[in-house]
């Protein structure tokens, strides 16, 4: 979910990048650019703890996702924000922990920043840079007795260590060779313990002596390739490792002194488990639930609340004393996701949620759409949620969902393809909505959207692309981090009733479709949904496949040396136009054949980009390495540069109006 900023980095213009002499002067000087605003905007909390507040006390932390990123600090006993913090150049955070005196750090995603918050109300987020130079994601951290802090990271599948005393940081190094992800850690004693991704190892280093030895995974998970070791935490002698996915796992008890798993517990979501109560006892999610556990005895316990939707993760979790009637002693306390915070009294066995007043920051678009029926659809990146925009106004009706990378509307079916998993939702902006996992209405609402398809047993994560197919409708997928083979799956728009055809393309991903000549058409990249696997081919392919077919009916390589052709449209004529690394093509479906080319900008090695064209029209509009926007005249096929500024996404309206968006920011040309 978190490879958005990676795919866009690479559509920028490379060094040496340049425009091919004779496109045009036309800029849009003389033209009306008219930024929108932002129509998504949302709250989404990730890493987080409970630590003394501003001004002592137990108080909740965590850190929400935006531009930049904020850290938060709530109250318990009211869901009152004290302070909110940005945090210069970042977008957000899964790693936010205390030391024992006090000190909050945050290790950021997408920049690898660590941040220190010294305790006290005036103090002030201080960036200390990145730890480990090559490191651009900071997963998890953790804090021994002493205060030293522990994290692991990707790209380079590395643990570190910071010594607060002294600033000096130490690199345990890459844990295994090849290995990209280290998305969890815990400290107990002389060792560190990292979880991995996307095969789980759960590896000990020692503090000292950086030896690393590795522990034998539960039975029941087998190998653990395909598995994430996903979330650690260490307490009284126990690790306790969640092994699945973001939503929801299996969570490992680990007798570190007898050197044994005890338990293995389904359904339990993450990110983290509380320390101990007065017993022993631990808390955590599972099955919506919280849930209370007894390391001694095995005995799980649902105590409530019940938390509803399909992201059920606590955003850290923990005990305060909330000084308030009816909660007497040390309660079990935590964040959601969307800003509620959730309380359970062991000694009154009282629970509920509140929701809290932290803001909702805008979300960064990762879809875009105009459809036949004039209404522009904006889907939201990791965040997530769709909002569908005035085209005059530009005002926005926006609804929880989750993050979205393919909007088509088809008639005046909205179709949804949904972050992670591949999933296919049908929608009716006709009727309410209401989505029982991210956004339900009230009660006897009939869902709306619908969830018709979801790929999670085979292995897909993104559903990139889709196409009107006729009576079908057509998507294309990439794959998770355990394979590199991307599926088209063929759904009947009546029945429902969907097909999956995997592999297309061997060790390639479908990231384009388009309907032509009675046939889908697809175009493919290298790359599958994650930085990993390494990929085995060098060349991403076109191909076409009969709707009731069972087999490609061709495979051609349209532009040698691409690694994705991520745009595919059909002029009125038919003849199916394609972009690839800058060159946009035309390719005649009956002959099988390429039969013009025009390069719009040279030597850029990008993989990404958009093509859009109005019904009618006798233009071709393209999207080049993010942000040269061009019109192409299919009549005398030459091409003139419309725009030059930073833009991720292009739909064309039905009038002829081009919408982009830029991160947050929609834009109406």
């Amino acid at each position: 979910m978190l490879t958005r900023r990676r795919l866009l980095a690479a559509a920028a213009l490379a060094p040496g990048a340049a425009l091919i002499p004779n496109v045009g002067s036309a800029f849009a000087a003389a033209a009306a650019v008219e930024p929108l605003g932002s129509p998504l905007k949302d709250v989404l909390l990730i890493g987080g703890t409970v630590a003394p507040g501003p001004e002592g006390g137990r108080t909740l932390w965590s850190v929400s996702t935006g531009e930049p990123a904020k850290l938060n600090a709530v109250d318990p006993a009211t869901g009152k924000t004290l302070l909110s913090q940005p945090l210069p150049g970042s977008p957000g955070s899964y790693a936010v922990v205390a030391a024992p005196d006090g000190t909050l750090y945050v290790g950021a995603y997408g920049s690898g920043f660590l941040y220190r918050r010294r305790p006290g109300p005036d103090s002030t987020p201080e960036n200390l840079g990145r730890p480990l130079p090559s490191e651009t994601y900071i997963w998890r951290l953790a804090v021994d007795d002493a205060g030293r802090l522990y994290g692991g990271t990707s790209p380079g599948g590395r643990v570190f260590g910071y010594e607060p005393r002294t600033g000096q940081t130490r690199d345990y190094g890459q844990l295994r060779p090849g290995l990209r992800y280290v998305r969890s850690i815990a400290v107990w004693g002389h060792f560190i313990y990292a979880g991995t991704e996307p095969d789980a190892h759960v590896i000990a280093i020692h503090t000292d002596t950086g030896a690393m030895h590795e522990l034998p995974l539960p039975e029941e998970i087998g190998d653990g390739v395909g598995v994430t070791a996903y979330d650690l935490n260490a307490y009284a002698g126990r690790l306790f490792v969640r092994f699945g996915s973001a939503v929801q796992g299996r969570l490992g008890v680990y007798d570190i002194s007898a050197g044994k798993w005890t338990d293995l517990i389904d359904g339990v979501a993450g990110l983290d488990v509380t320390p101990p109560g007065r017993r022993g006892e631990v808390y955590f999610t599972k099955d919506n639930r919280l849930t209370r556990y007894q390391p001694r005895t095995g005995e799980l316990t649902p105590v409530g609340p019940a938390i509803p939707g399909r992201v059920a993760n606590n955003r850290g979790i923990g005990w305060c004393d909330l000084d308030l009637r009816g909660w007497p002693g040390q309660t079990v306390t935590g964040l959601l996701w969307r800003g509620a915070l959730f309380r359970h009294n062991p000694i009154t066995e009282h629970s509920e949620i509140v929701q809290t007043d932290i803001p909702g920051e805008p979300v960064p678009i990762a879809a875009l759409h105009a459809g036949p029926s004039g209404a522009v659809y904006a889907g939201g990146f990791l965040s997530g949620g769709i909002a569908e925009v005035d085209p005059g106004t530009g005002q926005a009706s926006f609804h929880r969902f989750a993050q979205i990378e393919s909007i088509r509307e088809i008639g005046r079916t909205v179709w949804i393809g949904a972050y992670p998993d591949s999933r296919l939702y049908r929608y009716d902006p006709a009727l309410p909505w209401s989505s029982p996992e991210y956004d339900p209405g009230p009660p006897g609402t009939a869902d709306n959207p619908v969830k018709v398809v979801d790929l999670k047993a085979h292995h897909q994560v993104r559903a990139r692309a889709m196409t009107d197919a006729g009576a079908h409708v057509a998507y294309g997928t990439m794959p998770d981090a355990t394979t590199l083979s991307g599926a088209l799956v063929i759904v009947d728009k009546a029945t429902l009733e969907a097909t999956v055809h995997r592999p297309v393309v061997t060790d390639q991903s479908i990231v384009s479709l388009a309907y032509a000549g009675g046939m889908i058409i697809g175009g493919t990249s290298i790359r599958g949904g994650y930085s990993v696997p390494t990929p085995t081919q060098t060349e991403a392919r076109l191909f076409g496949w009969a709707v009731s077919g069972t087999g490609t009916v061709f495979e051609v390589t349209p532009v040698p040396q691409a690694q994705a052709i991520p745009a595919l449209v059909v002029d009125p004529a038919g003849l199916l136009w394609g972009l690839a690394d800058g060159q946009l093509f035309a390719f005649d479906v009956t002959t099988r054949q390429v039969v013009h080319r025009l390069q719009l900008a040279q030597n850029v090695g990008a993989t990404v980009g958009e093509l859009g064209r109005r019904d009618g029209g006798d233009q071709i509009y393209a999207l080049v390495h993010g942000r040269l926007l061009f019109e192409v005249d299919l009549a005398t096929r030459t091409s003139r540069l419309l725009l030059d500024r930073p833009a991720q996404y292009l739909a064309v309206h039905p009038d002829g109006r081009l919408f982009l968006a830029n991160d947050t920011v929609l834009t109406r040309f």
